[in-house]
């Protein structure tokens, strides 16, 4: 599976070359993209180290900041910045002096010391001030605030749309964050797919058999629409904005407790499933739609794709196909519902690979992403936990 190819500068959304950034004061407040708080972006990423080599001079701090101050000040400047946010950030404190030999202007950029579990928590968009605190060279410290929206938990960022191709920014792969193999509720679905008799065991790709894996998924797929899981295409936001583009995606137990899930939805329902018994999986998307892929060897050679949205489906009539995944699986017991609608999926998420051809090839158009989710934790996304 193509590693999607978000380098980890980019969640420094500095805009310090931007014309449209006034600089009549020495220093101006920023909560960036464009005055949010995205609690997902802020969540998955706690733990996410910079890469040296996309190291920015001019960002003094935490490489990964969004909420700093811009100064501008000659180099070897001294300064003190505390930056608070009531209710979900204690004070949190950066000093110094500006780097030499640098031109600015500079982004100051303490490490927040967000509140992890009040971030959590936030199920809807609210207001909230930031607070900053700034001495330059031992003066007396002024004082400002900004309001901000907090956007909800469940609202993903994945693409902001600036001015000239060039500066879009692409964070699709935020969407990993939501994918959490250690969920309480993935043990007790798997549980109850082998309470089934579809297998005996879920063991990855220990067989060394693509069928066997192909058979470990189809008993998820079948647990899943015996607890009525349907199709969802609720996926919009209250926070809209014309350039930060996000979706609306629901926790493992949400979706199960509502017994509906978007695409997005039911894409990582599925992936942490395939995830907590070593069978790797990938979110796949196409403009508008997201769905699963997942690898039938360990190796990855033999890839298949399924069409999450079907779920909660039954089709009939699918004749030589549905007899030969019935025989190739080797499936003795009577699951033809659920198994119509799993061989329907299969054709129809290889059909959406097939119509993309060698689009997925070019890691810059976002609109096209397979996203590993074993390559996001290796980078460092990590799993929301509330």
């Amino acid at each position: 599976m193509r590693v999607l190819q978000s380098t980890v500068a980019g969640l420094a959304l500095t805009l310090l070359a931007c014309p449209g950034i006034a600089m009549a004061l020495e220093w101006e407040p920023f909560v960036d993209p464009y005055g949010q708080v995205f609690p997902a972006l802020e969540l998955a990423t706690a733990t996410m180290a910079p890469d040296p080599e996309e190291s920015d001079p001019t960002i003094v701090g935490d490489q990964h900041g969004l909420v700093g101050v811009y100064l501008d000040a000659p180099a070897g400047t001294r300064f003190e910045l505390t930056i608070r946010v009531p209710g979900y950030a204690r004070d949190s404190r950066l000093s110094g002096s500006l780097p030499r030999g640098v031109e600015g202007p500079f982004a100051l950029n303490p490490v927040i010391a967000w509140d992890y579990s009040a971030l959590a928590q936030i199920k809807q968009p609210k207001p909230a001030i930031v607070e900053y605190e700034l001495s330059i060279n031992g003066a007396r410290s002024e004082q400002r605030t900004q309001r901000v929206r907090m956007r909800s938990v469940n609202d993903v960022l994945f693409y902001i749309d600036e001015e000239g191709e060039e500066n879009d920014l692409d964070f699709n792969w935020l969407f990993a964050a939501y994918v959490n193999e250690d969920h309480p509720i993935v043990d007790e679905i798997l549980r109850d797919a082998l309470a089934t008799g579809i297998v005996d065991s879920f063991s990855g790709y220990q067989a060394e058999d693509t069928d066997d894996v192909l058979k470990q998924v189809y008993a998820i797929w079948h647990v899943l629409q015996q607890r009525g899981i349907r199709y969802s295409s609720i996926t919009r936001t209250s926070s809209e904005h014309e350039q930060v583009y996000s979706q609306h995606v629901r926790f493992l137990d949400e979706s199960l407790a509502m017994s509906q899930a978007n695409c997005a939805d039911g894409t990582v329902l599925l992936a942490s499933i395939l995830r907590k018994i070593d069978i790797h999986p990938a979110l796949v998307m196409v403009p508008g739609h997201m769905f699963l892929g997942f690898q039938l060897d360990e190796e990855g050679e033999q890839l298949a794709f399924l069409e999450t949205t079907m779920l909660g489906d039954v089709h009939s009539g699918q004749g030589g196909r549905l007899k030969k995944l019935r025989q190739d699986m080797r499936i003795d017991v009577d699951h033809d519902a659920s198994l119509e609608s799993f061989a329907a999926a299969l054709e129809r998420g290889q059909e959406q690979v097939d119509e993309a051809g060698d689009a997925f090839d070019n890691e810059h158009n976002a609109e096209y992403q397979i996203i590993d989710v074993q390559a996001a934790r290796a980078a460092g996304v990590m799993p929301i936990t509330r």
